[in-house]
């Protein structure tokens, strides 16, 4: 599965790339990856996380708190509108989890948001579209726990603002809502269908290359 991912992203990048630097208009280069366009570009990104479980279930953990992490990953921005609307998939390392009061459970994951980007203004901009990620490892405070009891394959939706500035400065706020239940199988290998999903805030630096 980690294989078949980071070979999707691959794909992504090199065949949206070269159909917007050899499509069938190759005198316009205002569309390329490497316009001066604020709609076109790649970059490096990273900030804080703040995350959660909820569902139905989550009460089997008990009283549970943020847990504050990070994410860090490179992203790249294909304009579709020169104006208006781009493409942005990114290709992100995150750690996301939950506390309570006896413990800190941490996942990381290499995640695989697709994004579609409208812009409002020439600064701002809305961000929306689906997210794909892999579980790497899960801990229990510092002891490394087995991943077999896990959903490792997680799907989500993501959704925020983005400010730019001074050209290549990007500032902006994500929430990252996952789909997959995080667990299928209890502690002694029997399937389950709990209602505990993560929950994710990113608040992040970009910079333009």
């Amino acid at each position: 599965m980690k294989k078949q991912l980071l070979l999707a992203l691959l794909m992504i990048f090199s065949v949206t790339g070269y159909a917007q630097i050899e499509g069938p208009n190759p005198v316009n280069q205002n569309h390329n990856l490497f316009s001066r366009s604020p709609n076109s570009g790649i970059g490096i990104k990273g900030g804080v996380n703040f995350s959660n479980v909820h569902g139905s279930d989550a009460d089997i953990y008990g009283e549970t708190n943020n847990f504050t992490s990070f994410h860090a990953g490179i992203f790249a921005q294909f304009a579709i509108s020169e104006e208006f609307f781009s493409i942005q998939p990114e290709l992100l390392y995150t750690r996301r989890g939950f506390e309570r009061q006896d413990s800190v459970f941490r996942f990381d994951y290499l995640e695989v948001p697709v994004l579609a980007v409208f812009n409002i203004s020439d600064s701002f901009s809305a961000h929306l579209g689906p997210q794909v990620g892999v579980m790497m490892s899960s801990k229990q405070e510092d002891k490394e726990i087995d991943l077999e009891p896990y959903n490792t394959f997680d799907y989500g939706l993501a959704a925020g603002l983005e400010a730019r500035f001074l050209e290549r400065l990007r500032v902006g706020a994500r929430y990252v809502h996952s789909f997959a239940d995080l667990r299928k199988e209890d502690d002694n290998g029997n399937s389950i269908d709990q209602n505990i999903k993560t929950g994710v805030i990113q608040v992040y630096l970009g910079i333009s290359l």
